[in-house]
């Protein structure tokens, strides 16, 4: 891990994480949860699909931090500014709800029409505002319908108390937010799996976004770790892959689920973000981090209609293998023309519609 200029390395160690991250969510869900349940399978050992499933969550807990993080470096001009508290829940939303719902309406039309399926038009509803509900396999995460935006009820969670306390200092106001988060987890000692709102919003996996914003409070100070330091903890991310114990219960998302997966992440985020780093291709990475939601919201619809469409090519006798090689490059290559042509035009036209000028820096913007 190599010195280069502070500002740039944040950017390309931010972009990195992301595009690791997305990737990873997407390559374990296309290869376990689609390829190989296709004729005889991809033929992997039982030790590769936990592998995955760890990696995955991993990733999930990567996501998190790195919002912590950049919610504070990015957002650094908006501390007690005055209207930067509407101003910044309407960036937030106005970023992560409209490629959401366009993500789980293409999942509808796909079920509808592809896969004819009945849909419970209440619960696409209820997932479309981000209002947890059971499952109906018994398990305690609740699920939206698009089933990997259940993190996103904790991304806009942490954004609703970060915009809350903006009126603030700047210390004040992190402080504040992780006081929050804190006592929610406390609070959630006694809060029973019966309401999924209140249970989901008391999970301790919201801490992860408070460790986020120390670490970038840390940075901003303009401390960094050693580079030998930095490389122990990324040995010992991996390590723990292996060490570390499965959760009882990961849909529970408890502390044992963060022993298992969030301390990886942790260490994986301090690696990257605790010091400058100097990596090839930086244009490459920061083009990989910018479609990284994409990414994360396109892949479960286009599996999807992947198993219909991949079959049905000519010449082409496709088997689990090719099918999860393929998904992922129609993955790849659909989730950058998603973000060029819908996802980036939307954001930036409700930005100037809702928000008017950039008074205030954005959040979303890349230089922390």
């Amino acid at each position: 891990m190599r010195h280069a200029g502070p500002a740039n390395d944040k950017v390309v160690a931010i972009q990195l994480l992301r595009a690791l991250a997305a990737a990873t969510v997407a390559a374990g869900h296309i290869a376990f949860a689609f390829a190989n349940d296709l004729g005889s399978g991809l033929g992997l050992l039982p030790e590769a699909a936990a592998l995955g499933a760890v990696s995955g969550q991993i990733a999930v807990m990567l996501f998190f931090v790195v919002s912590g993080y950049v919610m504070v470096t990015a957002a650094k001009d908006m501390f007690a500014m005055p209207g930067a508290r509407r101003l910044f829940w309407r960036r937030r939303f106005i970023r992560i709800m409209p490629p959401y719902w366009l993500a789980s309406g293409l999942l509808a039309v796909i079920f509808l029409t592809l896969f004819p399926t009945p849909l419970d038009p209440g619960k696409i509803m209820r997932s479309l505002v981000l209002i947890p509900y059971w499952p109906g396999d018994g398990t305690l995460r609740p699920l939206p319908f698009l089933w990997v935006g259940w993190t996103l009820f904790y991304e806009m969670m942490f954004y609703f108390w970060f915009g809350l306390f903006l009126g603030l200092p700047r210390m004040w106001a992190i402080v504040a937010v992780a006081v929050v988060l804190a006592a929610l987890v406390i609070a959630g000692t006694w809060v029973p799996p019966v309401n999924p709102l209140l249970f989901a919003a008391t999970r301790p996996v919201s801490l992860i976004f408070a460790v986020g914003m120390a670490i970038a409070l840390w940075r901003s100070g303009g401390a960094q770790a050693a580079a030998w330091l930095r490389w122990l903890a990324l040995a010992a991310s991996v390590a723990m892959l292996w060490l570390a114990p499965d959760p009882q219960d990961a849909s529970a998302l408890g502390w044992d689920y963060l022993a298992w997966c969030g301390a990886p992440a942790l260490l994986i985020a301090f690696a990257a973000l605790g010091g400058p780093l100097l990596l090839p291709v930086s244009r490459w990475i920061n083009r990989a981090g910018d479609i990284s939601y994409a990414v994360y919201l396109l892949h479960v619809p286009i599996a999807w209609f992947w198993l219909w469409f991949w079959g049905r090519l000519p010449f082409f006798d496709a088997g689990p293998w090719d099918y999860l090689i393929s998904a992922l490059l129609a993955t790849l290559g659909l989730s950058l023309l998603f973000f060029t042509v819908v996802e980036r035009p939307i954001t930036m036209a409700l930005n100037r519609w809702l928000t008017g000028p950039h008074s205030i820096k954005d959040p979303d913007r890349k230089t922390p």
